[in-house]
């Protein structure tokens, strides 16, 4: 039974928390797929990194950049971003990339990625 003498504080103190939980979700569906499709590229620099020797570097930037185009990330990273080093036995690749995105309206970011792959040659 509600008696007389309740001031309501309860109510708005949960309104304050759900709208904080709310932008906090929106935030997540804003920075989550920023973060998801930067390392699912990182895998599959890393698998193309072990790529046999016989491919050459050229090659290499081709099947990147058609994940880049996959996983549209063409409007932040060119095809000149890739580094490429083969060596006798093991091959280097590295890309440095920004990107910007909203957060929440009016809250903008730039976060500076890099990708760093350098893994032993499959003969």
């Amino acid at each position: 039974m509600l008696t007389r003498s309740e001031r309501g504080e309860g109510r708005a103190q949960s309104i304050i928390w759900l709208s904080v939980f709310l932008l906090a979700i929106y935030a997540g569906f804003n920075v989550i797929p920023v973060y998801f499709s930067h390392y699912t590229l990182a895998d599959k620099v890393n698998q193309i990194c072990r790529t046999p020797r016989a491919a050459k570097d050229e090659q290499i930037v081709d099947m990147l950049f058609r994940e880049v185009t996959q996983n549209r990330l063409d409007a932040y990273i060119q095809r000149s971003c890739f580094k490429v080093t083969t060596l006798d036995t093991s091959r280097r690749i590295t890309c440095e990339y920004t990107r910007e995105y909203v957060v929440l309206p009016g809250w903008k970011r730039t976060t500076r990625f890099v990708l760093d792959a350098d893994q032993p040659l499959v003969f």
